[in-house]
């Protein structure tokens, strides 16, 4: 034991050595007749009061002489349970056990978050997958053959081959533009933030002119936009999902699909 030591240092001292040897002893005793504590000097003599006060030695017997009584002293309940709840082992025992269910803790938070990083992942990856998929190049050879098929089915759908054969004459021409444009200009009036498709002209246009085919249709609706009395504009979703494809004209690079008058 340090010279130096506290009143803490030999209180804990005292209270290993009675559990280590529980037999009765003295509180105060030299190296020759040891007691609970060792001497008697200041500290000591502090820590044994504190020990006597709080329960962690109690007396334990008594020794007889011809002139005195003296006590004897063991461990007390008070004092085991003080050596358990300082004992340096059983402290870091204590604070292994926290750190451990703290990491446990931490790893369980860490899982979480890994798995909210993989659905987000996920998503993300749906979101571009649908991009890439709205980017891809038309299959502008599927469309051709479409728009020659459907000119062709609309040449054939007319009044009969006497009726398809006969050309239409300039005058019946001008007055379909015009029943066209009027057309136009009554379906701005009524939805002005979005124009007519060419697939719903052309079935109007057809009403008008049943014998109408598609490819006569696309050079009249190329003849009004060139001379401004309408304007086109292209089909700008996905090509997958334009309705009827035959119906588009091709202008440029651009698959024009919607029609309005200037």
């Amino acid at each position: 034991m340090a010279k130096s030591a506290g009143v803490d240092e030999l209180i804990f001292e005292a209270l290993e050595r009675a559990l280590a040897d529980p037999s009765p002893r003295k509180l105060h005793g030299t190296k020759s007749n040891p007691g609970i504590f060792p001497t008697t000097s200041a500290a000591a003599k502090a820590a044994a009061q504190r020990c006597l006060e709080q329960g962690l030695i109690a007396v334990r017997g008594e020794v007889r002489t011809k002139s005195k009584v003296t006590p004897l002293y063991g461990l007390g309940p008070a004092g085991i349970k003080h050596l358990l709840e300082h004992d340096p082992l059983r402290q870091l025992l204590a604070a292994t056990h926290d750190g451990v269910a703290r990491l446990g803790r931490t790893s369980a938070d860490c899982q979480q978050t890994l798995r909210q990083m993989q659905q987000q992942v996920a998503q993300l990856q749906e979101v571009i997958q649908d991009a890439a998929n709205r980017l891809q190049a038309p299959d502008l050879e599927r469309m051709l053959s479409a728009v020659t098929v459907g000119g062709a089915t609309a040449a054939g759908a007319g009044a009969g081959p006497a009726v398809a054969s006969t050309a239409s004459s300039p005058a019946a021409d001008s007055q379909l533009s015009g029943a066209v444009l009027q057309h136009l200009q009554q379906h701005k009036r009524q939805t002005p933030l979005r124009p007519l498709d060419l697939p719903q002209l052309f079935r109007f246009a057809r009403s008008r002119q049943p014998a109408l085919s598609l490819g006569s249709f696309h050079d009249m609706v190329r003849r009004l936009a060139d001379a401004g009395q309408i304007r086109l504009s292209p089909f700008t979703q996905a090509m997958y999902q334009l309705a009827e494809p035959e119906c588009a004209m091709i202008v440029g690079r651009e698959m024009m699909y919607y029609a309005e008058c200037v």
